[in-house]
């Protein structure tokens, strides 16, 4: 329940994540540039650990997209992306989001037994954050 530009300035603001993310303790960043393609943040987890991002893709109002570059994780490569459009006077954003765990055939057992299921209710989080923050800010 809020237009575009403002959901965008909220996913475009790099360290604002610990705000409506509720897996994420902090985030900041760093890169030289805060806002553009090519920034990057640092974002520490609630429950431990660590991942840096860099924003691969970026149209304002309509998409911003982050790729993996370092991290704690079990995580060999991982990037996201957010579409934003125009909904009956608010936003509709969709994420896309593809991943590869390290440990090769291992890797892919623990995705299909934990991994995808612990994301997907990240995900939710993510986004029932989003959703409160930008239309209570």
């Amino acid at each position: 329940d809020a237009p575009p530009e403002k959901v965008w300035a909220v996913l475009s603001t790099l360290d604002a994540l610990d705000r409506y993310d509720p897996d994420i303790e902090k985030s900041e960043v760093v890169s030289p540039a805060k806002e553009r393609l090519g920034s990057a943040r640092r974002c520490d987890l609630e429950a431990g650990g660590w991942f840096k991002e860099k924003v691969s893709d970026w149209k304002p109002h309509e998409t911003i997209a982050f790729e993996l570059f370092e991290c704690t994780l079990p995580v060999k490569r991982l990037k996201h992306s957010y579409t934003l459009t125009r909904d009956d006077g608010g936003t509709l954003v969709r994420q896309r989001m593809e991943y590869a765990l390290k440990f090769g055939p291992v890797g892919s057992l623990l995705d299909a037994l934990m991994v995808r299921k612990k994301w997907d209710a990240g995900v939710k989080g993510f986004f029932a954050g989003l959703k409160r923050y930008v239309e209570t800010t």
